[in-house]
């Protein structure tokens, strides 16, 4: 039960972590600038995390929506300043493309949002005592 609920983790957040990477290079290739492009890419990546882990990934769980959403917010704003900070650092300190910054601070920012996700976000209330 435990190895299905990691894989359909695993499937969303890949969804969203691609969307995220899509989304934010098909920005950063129309002119906007990587930062932005990655804040935005950010919030339509959350909206399909979100949906896909509460309604799939985690639907067996019965945790309440609101809760749910209340600390995977956490977790992935959490995340997000991970990206941004670390997307920030690479562009200003590095030689890698912006584009290639972008697809690395999201792949170490989507790494450490399963762990916290999978352990907190959406256990249920008697499974987080």
């Amino acid at each position: 039960m435990m190895f299905h609920q990691f894989l359909r983790f695993g499937l969303v957040g890949a969804l969203a972590t691609l969307i995220h990477m899509l989304v934010g290079a098909t920005l950063v290739h129309s002119g906007w600038p990587a930062l932005t492009a990655n804040l935005l890419s950010f919030v339509i990546a959350f909206a399909v995390s979100f949906m896909g882990h509460f309604g799939y990934s985690f639907s067996d769980q019965k945790g309440e929506l609101a809760t749910s959403l209340k600390r995977f917010a956490i977790v992935a704003c959490s995340g997000f300043a991970v990206n941004e900070v670390l997307l920030a650092a690479l562009i200003w300190t590095t030689t890698l493309p912006e584009i290639g910054a972008l697809v690395l601070s999201t792949g170490v920012a989507a790494c450490l949002t399963f762990f916290a996700s999978r352990n907190w976000a959406f256990r249920s209330d008697g499974a987080a005592r």
